[in-house]
């Protein structure tokens, strides 16, 4: 009997616990102004706060993936503040961070504005370096509604926008720089042609992986890595321009027989091992 009256009491006060959280749950959400859906397993209406969906749209698994990413990614959550930012008015320059994968406006030299985004992955990583911006467009599709051309030799690279909201924070390009459409288009009128743009903090470095084969015609930031390396140790490539073409494979034939390789002119596992570009995990 005592063992049923204790059962009891423990009971009461789990239940009185229950009632008081719920209740208490109830004020607060009437406090935050959230209403709840209309079922457990029903998906709801939703109003527009972060993710790119519109007043009294429906949850989407691909927007619940975006709302699950850690809190330093959600600055969306305030989609980069009041629509009314005032246009920086200083010397425009931006940094693009790939390891925090952010985006900063710098005006004047002082961190203006800094925005989430999405960079390239592990086998086509974002290209470091010093670029500018050389074309800007109103685009569609794929890359979103804004377009900043950067003055990479070997391909189209730029910073632009996406059809993929959810993809932002990740590394998922093929080596441009995405951002929220709402974002490009805030920062698009903010930026001048000429604009430096610098790319740090690439985690891959400039190597694909796995480390691709180099021939004649291929161009990235892995075929400068090899012009880099070639001119560091004697061997020089001519312009270091990340293109190869017949000056790179020259010095690239002239490296190979110098090593006892087998002259080719191509950029094998064995010639990136020689001039010691790795991977490192």
């Amino acid at each position: 009997m005592r063992q049923f009256r204790a059962l009891m009491v423990i009971a009461a006060i789990l239940l009185g616990i229950a009632v008081m959280w719920q209740r208490e749950s109830g004020i607060r959400r009437e406090k935050l102004g959230l209403d709840m859906a209309p079922g457990i397993d029903e998906p709801g209406p939703v109003k527009e706060y972060s993710c790119d969906c519109e007043p009294e749209e429906v949850l989407t698994p691909e927007m619940m993936q975006l709302a699950a990413k850690p809190s330093w990614q959600m600055e969306i959550a305030n989609p980069s503040g009041p629509t009314d930012i005032i246009k920086p008015t200083g010397r425009i320059d931006i940094v693009v961070d790939t390891m925090d994968r952010t985006l900063t406006v710098f005006s004047d030299g002082k961190p203006y504005r800094k925005f989430p985004v999405a960079v390239g992955k592990s086998s086509t990583p974002s290209p470091p370096g010093q670029w500018q911006v050389v074309s800007k467009g109103a685009w569609s599709g794929g890359f979103g509604t804004r377009w900043l051309g950067l003055n990479m030799p070997w391909g189209k690279y730029g910073i632009h926008g996406t059809n993929k909201p959810w993809q932002i924070g990740d590394f998922v390009s093929a080596g441009c720089i995405r951002m929220f459409n709402h974002d490009v288009e805030l920062i698009y009128d903010w930026i001048p042609m000429g604009t430096q743009v610098v790319i740090i903090g690439n985690s891959f470095g400039p190597l694909r992986n796995p480390r691709r084969e180099i021939g004649p015609g291929e161009r990235g930031p892995d075929v400068l890595a090899v012009q880099k390396r070639l001119k560091m140790l004697g061997f020089d490539p001519g312009a270091q321009d990340g293109m190869y073409e017949q000056s790179t494979i020259d010095t690239v034939k002239e490296f190979q027989k110098g090593h006892s390789m087998r002259i080719t002119g191509v950029v094998t596992d064995e010639v990136y091992d020689a001039l010691g570009l790795l991977l490192f995990e």
